[in-house]
């Protein structure tokens, strides 16, 4: 299902009853309810879904209960945190996950739409965490807009010459319900890819070795460059690692080569905020400065952001945020140009297969 239409996604999606909204202008989007997802994006309705899907999708009775598919639908998600709270009960389990535990009112939740048109959509709900291994929990409201957003550079760019484009920019209001007066969350966004695609984190060139990756559970085969983290997605790997904000240029990438040999990055532009505290980490091993995580496990590779926490007891209670989610095509070394210009690493030697990233 990794390499379905976009319109495959879609047709199976609504097969099974699942609501979608698209949207259009000069690629196509498709947002569903469950986790707010944008399930699928593409530069055409024939054209491959850029992004992972379930590869059971065409299973109508499994598609109405997405919380019974390891991984839920694909796509980019939103979630909260933090995981050991609201997740894991007890001391993570990373090779079995046998103590690992999405809460249903996150994925799928009970979103709606609330008002959209062609170039944007409007996602609404309430959420209600219990705190694992206690009796209390967690209240909020989320509000999640996502429209059709122009590139990171004018369309008549040089570097833009013969490239496919498709983008988003995703805005965000959460809120602490009133009746709510201890615990932590946060925003969580997590951007679900094929294997075969190859993670790019660019490092602040002033502070390059001053936060290493963060290993949340077994190692991965991550490899460190003087100024970035390169990671090729095998699926399989069950590993996670997480980086500090004073690391974080604010920008991350995907790259996988398409069936027909051009290249695709998927760029996101996402908040760092290094006066706020974050509330994600790994266990035994509290930290408030991860704000970017990556993860390869359960046949799919993610790219993950997350952001500043909101405390109910001491606050802030209210958080706004905006990210963009920008996809290109095009020849190997345009896509290379291209990437050189927006995350200022030189990627050429990732689009030439070259798999000794050592």
């Amino acid at each position: 299902m990794s390499n379905a239409s976009y319109a495959g996604v879609i047709g199976n999606l609504r097969a099974g009853g699942i609501p979608v909204h698209e949207l259009e202008a000069g690629g196509r989007i498709a947002v569903t309810l469950a986790a707010g997802r944008v399930i699928a994006m593409a530069f055409s309705a024939d054209a491959p879904n850029l992004l992972w899907s379930h590869p059971q999708l065409d299973d109508v009775d499994l598609v109405k209960k997405p919380e019974q598919l390891t991984g839920g639908l694909g796509g980019d998600r939103l979630w909260f945190s933090p995981e050991l709270a609201y997740h894991w009960d007890g001391e993570p389990d990373w090779e079995t996950f046998a103590n690992y535990r999405v809460p249903r009112t996150t994925d799928p939740g009970k979103y709606e739409f609330v008002g959209g048109d062609s170039r944007s959509i409007t996602l609404r709900t309430a959420v209600e965490l219990p705190v694992q291994g206690g009796d209390s929990a967690v209240a909020f409201h989320v509000e999640r807009t996502i429209r059709v957003a122009e590139p990171p550079l004018p369309r008549e760019h040089r570097l833009l010459t013969g490239i496919e484009y498709v983008g988003i920019e995703s805005s965000h209001v959460l809120e602490i319900s009133e009746r709510t007066r201890r615990g932590v969350v946060d925003l969580w966004h997590l951007l679900q890819m094929p294997p075969g695609s190859v993670l790019v984190v660019p490092i602040e060139k002033a502070v390059a070795g001053q936060a290493k990756p963060l290993s949340y559970g077994l190692h991965g085969g991550w490899v460190e460059k003087p100024d970035h983290i390169v990671w090729p997605y095998g699926g399989v790997a069950r590993a996670k690692f997480g980086l500090s904000t004073i690391v974080l240029t604010g920008r991350s990438a995907v790259f996988r080569q398409l069936a027909d040999r051009r290249w695709c990055m998927i760029a996101r532009e996402f908040p760092v905020d290094r006066t706020s505290a974050y509330c994600d980490h790994p266990h035994r091993s509290p930290r408030t400065d991860q704000a970017f995580q990556a993860w390869d496990g359960f046949g799919f590779g993610e790219m993950e952001f997350h952001s500043p926490a909101l405390d109910a007891e001491h606050g802030p209670r209210t958080l706004r945020e905006s990210d963009r989610l920008w996809a290109f095509a095009g020849p190997e070394q345009a896509i290379a140009a291209l990437a050189e210009q927006l995350l200022e690493v030189d990627v050429e030697y990732i689009l030439k297969h070259d798999t000794a990233y050592e």
